[in-house]
């Protein structure tokens, strides 16, 4: 690990415009991974549940995606002058917008449903009933879609991220970078700003805190409890599913398999930032996004130990997380 921190070292002051783009790949990353952890560590800090089926409504928005984004997209010829291009992106918006809403039903549905049965039970029931509702998601995903991967249609010969590549990166930096990344960075650092503004600032989200820190006296002035878990779990799906499709619009092949791994790196992820605190959701999937970006430009070998290594690191130092709390949103 050592050596591979010299060699970035090194590589930033030989070849900046390289150490820019992992960067950038890492920020993209580190986004993609805040959306699925910050629902994740919302729904343990109210619920007190650690969602082992959260990975799939991210593969499910993925998939949904998949599907809106081909029929969309094919209403429209290739965008070749600003106006096409225009209505093209905003299909695309539309169809990332349209499989994220689609996870708040679902999500609200699976809570009323069966999660609601479980809140007052063992911690192994939840993991068993979170466990089995990953194992049907998954069924379900292949019976609609197959076992295999899908991507958007191409537009013209195009990928989708490749039509949308429309800010001329190296014209102005001097490097090539694809527009449809920045854009996700952008859209990542707004939902980071938007729950932080939704928790402190709103009723409804100082009711959730307040339901997080003491659900009894939440009760006994009024509060339905009942109504902010279903809430809490519906957004928790929704950033999920967002996370899904806008990382299935940057050409990774989606499955209804792909949900597995990033939920793993969501655990990691909440767990350097801290259970139940979306500052540390955010600086956690930043730091890990970076650091394996990082690693798969230098030592390839280490970019999956590389999340896990600075996840002992941070447990060594700092048991209850870089901002934790351990079951109250922050």
């Amino acid at each position: 690990m050592a050596v591979a921190a010299a060699d970035l070292l090194l590589q930033s002051v030989t070849d900046p415009s390289g150490w820019v783009i992992h960067t950038l790949n890492g920020l993209f990353r580190g986004f993609i991974l805040f959306m699925i952890a910050s629902g994740l560590t919302i729904i343990f800090g109210v619920l007190g549940i650690l969602n082992l089926a959260h990975g799939e409504f991210y593969a499910l928005g993925a998939l949904l995606f998949v599907s809106l984004a081909s029929y969309l997209t094919g209403l429209v010829v290739a965008p070749t002058d600003p106006a096409s291009l225009l209505l093209f992106g905003v299909l695309v918006l539309v169809a990332i917008l349209v499989a994220a809403a689609v996870l708040i039903p679902v999500s609200a549905v699976i809570e009323t449903v069966l999660v609601r049965k479980i809140y007052d039970r063992d911690e192994v029931y939840q993991l068993l009933l979170t466990f089995g509702l990953l194992l049907v998601l998954i069924d379900l995903m292949k019976i609609s879609w197959g076992p295999g991967t899908h991507r958007p249609d191409a537009v013209g010969g195009e990928s989708l991220n490749q039509v949308v590549d429309v800010i001329p990166m190296e014209e102005w930096f001097g490097f090539s970078y694809s527009s449809y990344a920045i854009f996700s960075i952008f859209a990542g650092a707004v939902v980071f700003l938007a729950l932080l503004w939704f928790f402190d600032r709103t009723k409804t989200g100082r009711i959730v805190r307040a339901t997080a820190i003491n659900r009894e006296m939440a009760t006994a002035i009024g509060v339905s409890s009942d109504r902010v878990f279903t809430l809490v779990f519906a957004m928790g799906g929704f950033f999920a599913g967002l996370a899904g499709a806008i990382h299935s619009g940057s050409a990774i092949a989606a499955s209804a398999d792909m949900g597995g791994d990033a939920l793993v790196l969501s655990f990691v992820v909440i767990v350097v930032g801290g259970l139940g605190s979306i500052r540390g959701a955010f600086v956690g999937a930043i730091l890990v996004g970076v650091l394996s970006r990082w690693m798969t430009w230098q030592q390839p070998a280490l970019e999956l130990a590389a999340p896990f290594a600075l996840m002992v690191v941070v447990l060594l130092v700092r048991p209850e997380g870089l901002y934790g709390t351990w079951g109250e949103i922050e």
